[in-house]
């Protein structure tokens, strides 16, 4: 069995498919997809006093749904579906969108497309019922993924240069580590004595 392989694995046919289907796996993986996420990104609750009524508060809540395409090709036809039609909301950037609601009475926002690195925010706001959920997030391809969101310090140029070539040096000595294994390794294997008639 084990000289079948050796056989087969030897023969050029084998090899020359084995190398054409290395190269379509990689090349499935190396071509440019979308990646849709989305995330909220801040929700917040005010107690806002009425001056209508001596000291009673009237609520005001507020939301930021946030949509990026992380890949890097193009998406189309995004639909968000939140699950009711909020008191009022603003796309930003500003952007071509097309809202609509579902038979069950979900709110719907369809976006034609999203370019890489690309991304928009929806900002809602609701002085009287609670904000609505965010059922699901999809594109043609498939579903956005939910990411939680936190505030992030930003580094000076400088910390984030010095890091990366602290990282570089630790690749390149960890790359150098195996190879150098492997060189060791290889000596101590036995080799044949070449003998000539």
């Amino acid at each position: 069995m084990f000289q079948f392989l050796t056989d087969v694995l030897s023969s050029n046919i084998a090899q020359a498919l084995i190398i054409a289907a290395l190269t379509a796996i990689a090349g499935n993986y190396m071509r440019p997809k979308g990646k849709l996420v989305w995330s909220v990104s801040h929700q917040h609750y005010y107690s806002i006093p009425n001056v209508a009524e001596k000291g009673g508060t009237f609520p005001v809540r507020t939301q930021q749904i946030w949509v990026q395409n992380l890949g890097r090709s193009s998406i189309e036809d995004i639909e968000i579906v939140l699950n009711w039609k909020p008191q009022h909301y603003e796309v930003w950037d500003p952007r071509h969108y097309a809202p609509g609601t579902l038979p069950d009475g979900r709110h719907t926002l369809r976006f034609p497309n999203l370019s890489s690195r690309e991304f928009f925010r929806i900002s809602i706001l609701d002085t009287i019922n609670d904000l609505p959920m965010v059922m699901s997030v999809r594109w043609k391809d498939g579903l956005g993924r939910q990411i939680v969101m936190t505030p992030q310090e930003i580094h000076p140029n400088w910390k984030l240069i010095f890091v990366g070539l602290v990282m570089l040096i630790g690749a390149t000595a960890i790359i150098f580590g195996a190879l150098q294994g492997i060189i060791y390794l290889a000596s101590l294997a036995p080799t044949a004595a070449v003998t000539s008639p």
